[in-house]
């Protein structure tokens, strides 16, 4: 289960123990090694190690026991950003951006620190040819900068930061008028959706937020929640 050495069997095992009893790997014994397997099986050459790793890696992020410190973080979200740009096995990709918009959905300032290693990949995909990748981007894109929320508040604090400065002045403004043109938008028909839908399951989330949720806790595509077989 935390082992080096990747098989079917293990990663199912370590996604397994992360959903039913996180804190056998989050504290203990196991609590550094956990996370440096998990940043490993994400970038292994075999997709189905690398896909279950990037799930590890959202259960790892939203289990509550788990060390949030920044550098305890930065490895797992330098792997996830490493996975999402174009060229990229397509599964893994979308993994990883619902992954990052989950966890910055439910922890906005976890994922702060980190907004100069994940938003260049993220908004890389959000124009993708592949139309889930695609659409997987822009939630992450808004969960980045709680859009829904905090409007521009994080963004433009984000675009005058020394990560915004980094950014240069073409991809500076081409995300400018990116957020401006459609993240604003698209915020504010997520806003709409949500209140039309009255917050699935009582708990404020819309309809796509509950299925990304079920995605990251799911294990080998099992809903343990309902044991029901999930997408495809």
């Amino acid at each position: 289960m935390v082992t080096n050495h990747f098989t079917h069997s293990s990663v199912l095992a370590l996604n397994a123990v992360l959903a039913e009893s996180p804190d056998t790997l989050t504290t203990g014994s196991f609590a550094d090694i956990t996370p440096t397997i998990i940043v490993r099986g994400i970038t292994n050459s075999q997709p189905f190690i690398a896909d279950n790793c990037v799930l590890a890696a959202g259960k790892y992020l939203l289990t509550p026991s788990s060390e949030k410190s920044f550098e305890a973080t930065k490895p797992l979200f330098d792997a996830l950003a490493s996975v999402i740009p174009p060229g990229g096995p397509v599964d893994t990709r979308r993994l990883a951006l619902v992954v990052i918009r989950t966890v910055s959905r439910d922890n906005n300032e976890l994922v702060r620190p980190h907004l100069q290693t994940l938003v260049p990949p993220v908004f890389a995909s959000v124009r993708d040819m592949v139309i889930p990748v695609k659409l997987s981007a822009e939630a992450a894109f808004l969960a980045l900068f709680n859009v829904v929320e905090e409007e521009s508040e994080v963004f433009d604090k984000y675009m005058a930061s020394p990560a915004g400065s980094a950014l240069g002045a073409g991809p500076k403004r081409s995300m400018t008028e990116y957020f401006k043109r459609i993240a604003l938008r698209l915020s504010s028909q997520a806003r709409e959706r949500k209140e039309a839908e009255g917050g699935a399951g009582g708990l404020g989330l819309s309809s796509d937020e509950v299925e990304d949720e079920r995605e990251v806790w799911s294990v080998g595509k099992v809903d343990l929640g309902e044991g029901s077989f999930g997408d495809d």
